[in-house]
């Protein structure tokens, strides 16, 4: 396994505070690393965040984000023990918990739930004159993938081959993270970029603020064709103003974008690092914009696993909504 880097500052206004937070606990007894997404993409940005609150009001706690590979990346990551706790999709938890697809083999009930955040919805992107009109369009084309090791990358494959498009023979597939493929697209190397990730996310925001690109619709029997593959997928297109010079809905489709806990971390530690970060929604609503809609109301949408039971208890607590259904139905 790759050695993973390990973060102790946070991005910007985060930068100061979060060295501090961490330099006054050193003496943790605790340690919650948070494996997010490479650096500079938004689950990082959510990690360093979440991580920021946690040292702030858990004693005993050091909480770090770890940039790594991805979604994929993380789950391995907290099978292995070298994360706590880590973003992923409620597809991939789902297999996890279970011990099913890619986890079949590995013991179950390793994997809980946390927090459900926000939607994952697909992005196909290319420049504002290109001839590319639909993902058809691709065929011959420079693709932009994502990075091994991230759901995204997965994704991007299979939205590909769902439109009858094979990587490596009917275009030119390039597995590189999203600030590379943002880079690349705006410098000419790529002709699209595929990414499935949680609007806005930063290196789209730039993107859009150096060059005038587009977002393809994604047609509704694509879409459907994926959704019919697991029911972890939804339909859901990519709001109007999510980004710059986007005036309209793009067509396209989700899937919940989740943080997950290993079974082993102390119930109390969850607890009171659940309890924490949902008491500090306005902070984290300043560290990235989708936090501005995480509520009570969505903390457990999506989910299909049981939830770890720190974070049971404190939803039950809150006044979660449908809290109690939601445990019968998952066995918690």
């Amino acid at each position: 396994m790759e050695k993973i880097m390990k973060y102790s500052k946070l991005f910007t206004s985060l930068a100061v505070v979060g060295g501090l937070a961490l330099a006054s606990q050193t003496q943790a007894d605790t340690y919650l690393s948070i494996g997010s997404n490479p650096v500079g993409n938004t689950a990082y940005q959510w990690a360093a965040g979440i991580s920021d609150v946690v040292n702030k009001n858990v004693s005993g706690v050091q909480a770090a984000a770890e940039g790594t590979k991805g979604y994929v990346a993380n789950v391995q990551l907290m099978l292995d023990g070298k994360v706590e706790a880590g973003f992923s999709n409620t597809k991939l938890a789902y297999e996890a918990h279970h011990a099913e697809g890619d986890y079949a083999g590995q013991k179950p009930g390793q994997i809980m739930g946390w927090m459900s955040i926000k939607p994952i919805i697909m992005h196909v992107i290319v420049m504002d004159n290109s001839d590319i009109k639909s993902i058809s369009d691709l065929k011959g084309k420079r693709v932009g993938m994502g990075q091994p090791g991230g759901t995204s990358m997965l994704d991007a494959d299979f939205l590909m081959r769902t439109n009858g498009l094979e990587p490596g023979k009917d275009f030119k597939d390039f597995r590189v993270k999203l600030p590379a493929m943002v880079n690349m697209l705006g410098d000419g190397q790529l002709d699209a970029l595929i990414w499935n990730g949680s609007p806005p996310m930063p290196p789209v925001i730039k993107l859009k603020s150096q060059h005038k690109v587009r977002i393809l619709d994604i047609p509704r029997e694509i879409s459907a064709k994926i959704r019919a593959s697991s029911a972890a997928y939804t339909e859901g297109d990519l709001p109007a103003n999510t980004y710059a010079d986007q005036p309209k809905d793009v067509m396209s489709y989700r899937l919940g974008n989740v943080l997950l806990i290993k079974s082993d971390v102390p119930e109390e530690i969850v607890y009171q690092s659940t309890k924490a970060v949902m008491e500090n929604l306005d902070f984290m609503a300043t560290v990235h914009p989708a936090w501005k809609k995480v509520s009570k109301e969505g903390i457990i949408n999506g989910f299909t696993i049981p939830l770890h039971p720190g974070a049971l208890r404190y939803y039950r607590e809150a006044g979660v909504p449908g809290i109690e259904e939601f445990a019968k139905s998952v066995g918690n």
